[in-house]
């Protein structure tokens, strides 16, 4: 890796992780250790399980 790099990809990685765009990668990770040989959701049915746990379950942003 160029070490002219290392900072801007260090902080695009930050900002993929605070901005939640890596919560897919982390749940297949996830999924195949904990699930082998289950299929994994896709992209698009894992997002919307999370918007859907999001609101249904709102328990974390309620005081």
């Amino acid at each position: 890796m160029n070490k002219a790099l290392r900072p801007v990809r260090s902080a695009w990685g930050y900002l993929k992780e605070i901005s939640g765009e890596n919560a897919y990668d982390r749940y297949l990770a996830a999924h195949k250790r904990t699930h082998p040989g289950r299929p994994a959701m896709n992209r698009g049915e894992f997002y919307r399980w999370r918007q859907d746990e999001k609101y249904n379950n709102p328990g974390s942003r309620c005081p």
